[in-house]
């Protein structure tokens, strides 16, 4: 019987060790330097496959922006990329560089960017790890690291969340701005970049992305492979951990691919842009959730309709859409319950993703102005789709990015203003010329992504079926025209009873405490919504603790959201102490803070005795407004000065006793 020497030697490869890959790729190469003539492969084999294997590599590696790396391959002897693939052969071949050895050092640093806590986490976990390896750790924040220390550190491993349109969480803002003008060399500094994020997004991980970058541009040694996590991002930062564990106990940089990990990234992203939610995981490009040991993302069939589509995607219907403000108020704010007929895994702090769909009648006239029937068949993110449906649920036509903006001006050769434009602005007043592929417009755009809405229900007294949350209707004036929000004019159009697609965004770092443990809620205008629903879980839960909220909005008389609701705990003691601030109803304007400055002593002694802070609301000016506000506050009764007083609720903030949910 004819031995199958291939398969044989990928088993050999697929059961070896790290240290055993290396050496296998090193002997193979001295083999064919030594003596090449006795090693010689098919000659149209060789050229077409090296030549498919480097097409290919490129190919992956413009998708995923690192340019760098095409460069490197493009160097490379096609036996030297053939040779990066026996070493791992499950990688995707746009890793790029051959494994690379290096000495385990004695000092490791883990800085983490955080919003929502879960980069805080695994920076403790990847802690514990590294001393197991006998390093000495320290564990710090974005916002406490000094970008200075690095000419100090042996090995850096950052952990840091991307959110909105690829910004850095507002904890890492000056740590990101700090390494994108590091001009100094740090070829003594090893490291590796986990990053996290939400691949419904187009810049998905793109901070994580930036960092890398970053470091790399400054000679730093990567050790390990940038990983990438999305929502789900638990069983790929094990495994990217665990992976990294591993590099530095072999002293063998890990052949992970980041191209494979990207190239996952971008399949995700397409398939979410076209409607197949699938449960997906990035573990380092080398396996997936079902640990098959497959590059790509792992599916699972949905037995039933109102199954999650994914781990957090649920179909579900309105059953209440109420106004919570009068009809005079100047602005609508509605409280929406939605109910699905298989449990929702949340928990109070959480936020509901809800998909929106484009206007009917603007996505008819940009159908007619790109001359598209509805019916004709067009190419989305890989997929056939027909116009209609990938302009009305697909594709976002408001508020255009700059990088589209930029694009389109490279395509046209028409030079834009400098305003904000939406799909349909651009069409009627660009309109590209008729030697344009009209395909080439719609390749430019990008995916709808979900707006994310704090819940406002509690699983413990609302039921594990339903949740709630609390919109503000948005009024957009533009230059051309007025209209609503995308998302809450598709949100406030719908009547009780119309279905609606929606996920679960979990913020681990917005719980509510122990039972015994006393909170202080800051929650103005829609910053109320986790509030109400930290104030039904505790009571439903029988907790102990004290409570004191902070709310405000315009007018007492139009605008109270919840009043009843949160009189009622008032007068029933759920609510120990109230305060409102309503910043319209005298001549002076009154907002949280101020009444936040009027109980300045009595909430300081709360803060000493151990109260937890949380705040919701608007980023700017609100939560910079209360910030100031605490400062003082502590300034006055420490008797410190403005730089230490931002110290000690800075240290809040590390420790976990100051939460913020801004945006």
């Amino acid at each position: 019987m004819k031995r199958n020497v291939k398969n044989e030697f990928k088993e050999l490869v697929r059961i070896s060790t790290p240290n055993d890959r290396f050496w296998m790729s090193g002997y193979l190469d001295a083999v064919i330097e030594e003596d090449p003539d006795t090693i010689e492969l098919p000659r149209i084999t060789q050229e077409k496959d090296s030549s498919r294997v480097l097409e290919t590599a490129q190919k992956n590696i413009q998708k995923t922006e690192y340019m760098s790396m095409a460069e490197n391959i493009q160097a490379q002897p096609q036996s030297q990329v053939l040779q990066t693939a026996i070493v791992n052969p499950s990688i995707n071949i746009s890793a790029g560089n051959p494994a690379q050895s290096f000495t385990l050092p004695k000092t490791a640093t883990i800085v983490y960017g955080t919003e929502t806590g879960n980069s805080k986490k695994i920076a403790s976990q990847v802690q514990n790890q590294l001393k197991g390896l006998g390093l000495k750790t320290k564990v710090s924040s974005t916002s406490q690291y000094k970008v200075d220390d690095l000419s100090k550190e042996e090995l850096l491993v950052t952990i840091i969340s991307t959110h909105g349109d690829g910004e850095p969480p507002e904890a890492a803002r000056s740590f990101h701005t700090a390494l994108s003008k590091l001009d100094k060399n740090l070829s003594h500094l090893k490291f590796s970049v986990l990053a996290l994020g939400d691949s419904s997004y187009p810049l998905f991980c793109q901070t994580g992305k930036d960092i890398d970058q970053y470091l790399s541009k400054a000679n730093a040694v990567r050790i390990h492979d940038l990983g990438l996590c999305d929502v789900d991002y638990e069983e790929t930062a094990n495994a990217w951990s665990t992976s990294l564990i591993e590099s530095l106990q072999s002293g063998i940089k890990s052949a992970v691919g980041v191209g494979a990990v990207m190239q996952q990234a971008t399949h995700a992203q397409e398939n979410e842009a076209n409607g197949n939610y699938v449960a997906s995981n990035f573990a380092n490009g080398n396996g997936n959730q079902n640990g098959n040991g497959n590059n790509g993302i792992s599916q699972q069939s949905i037995p039933q309709a109102n199954a999650p589509k994914n781990k957090n995607f649920y179909l579900g219907k309105i059953s209440q859409s109420i106004n919570l403000t009068d009809a005079k108020s100047g602005k609508e704010i509605r409280h929406i319950e939605i109910q699905s007929e298989t449990d929702i895994d949340y928990l109070p702090g959480d936020s509901v993703g809800i998909i929106p769909k484009n206007d009917l009648a603007t996505v008819s006239s940009i159908l007619k102005l790109l001359k598209f029937s509805p019916d004709q068949t067009i190419q989305w993110k890989g997929n056939s789709i027909q116009a209609l449906d990938a302009f009305e649920n697909k594709i976002s036509i408001r508020f255009l990015p700059k990088r589209v903006l930029t694009a389109y001006e490279n395509l046209t050769l028409r030079k834009l203003p400098d305003e904000r434009l939406d799909l349909i602005d651009l069409l009627e007043e660009y309109l590209p010329h008729e030697s344009i592929d009209r395909q080439a417009v719609v390749d430019l755009l990008e995916p709808i992504t979900p707006r994310y809405y704090s819940i406002s229900s509690s699983p413990e007294a609302h039921g594990k079926n339903e949740v709630h949350i609390t919109v503000a209707d948005v009024d957009i004036n533009a230059s051309k025209r007025n209209y609503k929000g995308l998302c809450t004019g598709f949100l406030f159009q719908f009547v009780e009873g119309s279905s609606v697609e929606f996920k679960i965004q979990k913020n681990n770092n917005f719980r509510i405490p122990e039972s015994n443990a006393d909170i202080i809620m800051i929650g103005p205008g829609t910053g109320i919504a986790p509030f109400r629903s930290f104030l039904f879980e505790r009571e439903a839960l029988g907790h102990t603790g004290k409570n004191w909220l902070f709310f405000g909005n315009r007018h007492f008389s139009l605008d109270f959201l919840y009043q009843t609701e949160l009189l009622e705990f008032f007068d029933s003691g759920v609510l120990s102490k109230f305060n409102t601030a309503f910043s319209r109803d005298s001549d002076k304007k009154v907002y949280v803070q101020d009444k936040i400055r009027e109980n300045g002593k009595e909430l300081f002694e709360w803060i000493e005795s151990g109260a937890i802070l949380y705040i919701c609301g608007s980023k700017d000016p609100m939560s910079k407004d209360v910030d100031d506000t605490l400062i003082e506050i502590i300034h006055r009764a420490r008797q410190l000065g403005k730089i230490d007083a931002k110290k000690y609720l800075d240290n809040l903030i590390e420790t976990g006793r100051y939460k913020k949910d801004v945006y």
